[in-house]
């Protein structure tokens, strides 16, 4: 039988045999029962990767399972909170947003045994020099997005807010053609038109329509498709990872929404239903927690999906 040249390329780099050894047939047994281990490490290797796949997959399914949910409910208690608590504060909630994400990701970056992955104490909580421009560019996109997507809370209902955040996947692939020069499929294309076009007639009639929260809620719509192709740079090009990816964003998007609330909400400071509303402030905990969750969920599926898959809700 003519041996392979992978097979004696193999068995002469990994069988060394003794000079006393007389047995015709012995180096054929030990090179068939070294390949035989060779084959079944082989089939280990495959085992492993197919266990791996397995693993992305359900990681996968799970974060957008965890996102939706976390979207869902965020918008939910956002309107509840603005709209029946005469809570007309929108820059100031998402200050507080922000300052959740930082507090939370500080802990379990300093604190936390999933921290220890990123080196020792005095370090985890540094920037790469190079990073810093876009950390703040992605931090400005998302702030004000945000913002203008609470704002089109406070003038609209959820249902409607969330079909006009149905175009994003169409202007994510616009952005993504002009700011990247990524050229989507043909496909991808084709797709857009039952997607976009679908929600968009559904917007036609709107019985509580209002022209401020309408251009507030497009707006953030194209703002967060563009924060969407900014993440997934700094995902998967720069190989940043979600915890810390939120809370070096969280830090200028604090200062520059806390601008925003002194600007144009300064009244929150001296509002008596806010000092006197436990029911209140508990709703903006819950309202922050969803808002931690949904942040870090919004980095995973960008990293196992794309910027496009993000934008599909």
């Amino acid at each position: 039988m003519a041996v392979s040249r992978s097979r004696r390329s193999y068995f002469n780099n990994n069988n060394r045999f003794k000079t006393d050894c007389k047995m015709g047939g012995g180096v054929q047994i030990i090179g068939a029962l070294d390949y035989g281990s060779f084959a079944d490490g082989q089939d280990a290797g495959t085992r492993n990767n197919m266990a791996l796949l397995s693993d992305i997959r359900l990681m996968t399914y799970a974060s957008i399972l965890a996102w939706f949910a976390l979207g869902v409910g965020m918008a939910n208690v956002n309107k509840w909170i603005l709209s029946h608590h005469s809570f007309p504060y929108p820059f100031f909630l998402t200050t507080l947003h922000m300052l959740a994400s930082f507090l939370v990701d500080y802990v379990v970056i300093r604190f936390t045994d999933l921290g220890a992955a990123y080196g020792e104490p005095e370090t985890r909580l540094q920037l790469p020099r190079q990073l810093e421009r876009k950390i703040l560019i992605l931090s400005v996109v998302f702030s004000t997005s945000v913002a203008l997507g609470n704002v089109g809370l406070n003038y609209l209902y959820v249902s409607f807010t969330k079909m006009i955040a149905a175009t994003a996947p169409l202007f994510t692939i616009i952005l993504a053609r002009v700011l990247m020069g990524v050229r989507p499929s043909k496909y991808v294309y084709c797709s857009m038109v039952p997607i976009c076009m679908g929600a968009l007639l559904n917007t036609v009639g709107e019985v509580n329509f209002h022209m401020l929260g309408f251009v507030a809620t497009l707006l953030s719509t194209i703002l967060r498709a563009a924060k969407s192709i900014l993440q997934g740079v700094l995902l998967k090009d720069e190989r940043m990872d979600s915890i810390r990816l939120l809370y070096h964003m969280s830090i200028p998007s604090f200062f520059l929404l806390l601008f925003l609330t002194l600007v144009f909400e300064s009244s929150a400071v001296y509002d008596e239903d806010l000092h006197n509303n436990p029911r209140l402030w508990l709703l903006i905990l819950v309202s922050c927690a969803c808002a931690v969750g949904y942040n870090t969920m919004t980095f995973v599926v960008t990293y196992y999906t794309s910027a496009v898959t993000l934008q599909l809700k």
